[in-house]
């Protein structure tokens, strides 16, 4: 099996999984790969990209002629996500404001509609903001990198209180309220996560 690392051929790698499985290749090479610094990111056999989901259907395999993956160092994949982080925001802030103006015009199935999109969107962001504390704590936590302790602890704090407060606001039909939440609460939290994201990409540069 021919194994292939960020696009160049690894002999070495081949030769400690010759007569293994798929499954059973890919973790030899990936712990290779972790003493050299480097984590797994992506993983294709004979060109077609496969995930740990579907493991079961590919592990056991011995007829697979290339395996190709992909790595980043852990510097590299912590401002990957925090360069995806820092793209949710603007089109998250739009749709905040229009859901919050649709709420205090009345428009409700509108608004509601609108509040399902802000509601994933926060989602999303606060999983993605658990990923990027969890990468910076394995370089050592924010000090590591020049920064303030905690610096990344207020936002994921904060958000899991925020979407309850939208829940139970909506589920009291209290528009008012609920527009309050997300033209200021929310907002404000999201201006200081954009400015903890940017100086954590600064001290990353």
């Amino acid at each position: 099996m021919r194994i292939i690392v960020n696009g160049e051929r690894r002999p070495a790698l081949e030769s400690e999984s010759a007569g293994l499985d798929a499954g059973a290749s890919l973790e030899r090479a990936g712990a290779a790969l972790f003493r050299e610094g480097r984590l797994v990111t992506g993983v294709a056999l004979d060109g077609a990209d496969v995930t740990g989901q579907d493991r079961e259907a590919w592990a056991a395999r011995t007829d697979v002629a290339e395996l190709r993956l992909a790595t980043q160092t852990p510097r590299e994949l912590l401002a990957g996500s925090l360069r995806v982080s820092r793209e949710w925001l603007p089109p998250l802030r739009a749709e905040l404001s229009g859901c919050a103006g649709r709420f205090r015009m009345g428009e409700d199935a509108g608004a509601i509609e609108s509040l399902l999109r802000v509601v994933e969107g926060l989602r999303l962001l606060f999983s993605g903001a658990g990923q990027i504390q969890r990468l910076a704590a394995g370089l050592g936590g924010t000090v590591a990198l020049g920064l303030p302790a905690g610096l990344l602890d207020d936002f994921h704090a904060q958000v899991p209180r925020l979407l309850d407060e939208i829940i139970q606001a909506q589920e009291r039909r209290d528009w008012i309220l609920l527009a309050d939440l997300l033209e200021y609460d929310v907002v404000e939290r999201l201006a200081q996560w954009e400015e903890t994201v940017d100086t954590l990409l600064g001290a990353l540069a």
